[in-house]
């Protein structure tokens, strides 16, 4: 969560997180669209994540499994950024 809060993606909450789920929303000026980012992430990258949630479908939710370690998540967020901000 902070690593993506610190490349400009939006957390609710200030980017607390309690357990192993994260919300989040492109950060602006994000290459890609909301509507583009799951399918893309998974195909380039091997990633799933969910979309379409709050009022107006912004935000994401990256839940890590218990078999996913720091290196998984660490390669999803540098993922996420890559093809958010290039």
């Amino acid at each position: 969560a902070l690593e993506l809060q610190r490349h400009g993606f939006r957390l609710p909450r200030g980017g607390m997180v309690d357990t192993n789920i994260v919300f989040f929303a492109l950060p602006e000026g994000s290459l890609l669209h909301k509507e583009d980012l799951c399918e893309r992430l998974e195909v380039e990258y091997g990633v799933k994540l969910g979309g379409g949630y709050s009022k107006g479908g912004e935000y994401f939710r990256a839940v890590t499994h218990m078999d996913v370690n720091d290196e998984g998540i660490d390669r999803a967020a540098e993922a996420l950024v890559k093809l958010c901000l290039g």
